[in-house]
């Protein structure tokens, strides 16, 4: 723990002093540091962030960091992962590749029910917001096009997969609950297609996985958590 508070110390001096941005503002490089600190390392446990820095290590800007980059992003932005998880999903599901503003709006009205603040946004603010979102999913690789926007499943690489059912284990899901869990349909994967991508996965030293019928087994590596018991 001691490592990696020092860690962050290091790394949040060099962006604040410009050793590792481009960025001509202090201002705007500590706007990117408290992004950066606050989705994806100040409340992430040590292997998820070491998870992050393996693969930006090893594969720089491919899609296993970029996906993982997406997960953590979307588990910090519940409007984003709502409407990923539920308008995106639904339009998927429906066959219907077409994802515009108007369908961010149209979410962020629904949304106002459980979130009273979004009722006092204004116009432009919403705009902005949808705007955001849908270049974000575009970057990440959800979403392709400029002006029209049309949805494709994004990458969801072995090592993403993993770092997803570990997260999963250490939020107390266990067996079916991590094959139906909604954090799946971030990356447009159905119930069977988790199944066989955990299939794929399986092997003596990692996650072991078998489905009959409505039974699942899911066994988690032994290092994953403090037993052996079953994820």
């Amino acid at each position: 723990e001691l490592l990696r508070t020092e860690a962050i110390a290091e790394v949040r001096r060099q962006v604040l002093t410009g050793s590792l941005l481009p960025q001509r503002s202090r201002n705007t490089r500590r706007h990117i540091w408290t992004a950066i600190n606050r989705r994806y390392l100040s409340l992430m446990p040590n292997w998820a962030v070491n998870d992050l820095a393996d693969s930006a290590r090893r594969f720089p800007n491919n899609r296993s960091l970029i996906s993982l980059i997406y997960l953590h992003f979307c588990l910090r932005d519940r409007l984003t992962y709502d409407f990923v998880t539920r308008v995106v999903w639904r339009h998927w599901l429906q066959n219907r590749r077409n994802i515009s503003r108007d369908d961010v709006l149209s979410f962020l009205d629904d949304a106002a029910t459980e979130h009273s603040q979004i009722r006092v946004w204004s116009t432009s603010s919403r705009l902005k917001l949808a705007g955001n979102i849908l270049t974000a999913l575009r970057d990440f690789g959800v979403l392709e096009g400029v002006q029209r926007k049309l949805i494709i499943k994004p990458d969801l690489p072995a090592l993403t997969a993993e770092h997803l059912v570990r997260l999963e284990a250490t939020e107390g899901l266990r067996g079916a609950e991590v094959l139906k869990s909604s954090d799946w349909k971030l990356f447009l994967r159905t119930e069977n297609e988790v199944a066989e991508l955990l299939q794929r996965l399986s092997s003596p030293r990692g996650i072991r996985f078998e489905r009959v019928g409505t039974t699942v087994l899911l066994d988690a590596p032994p290092e994953w958590t403090d037993t052996n018991d079953k994820v």
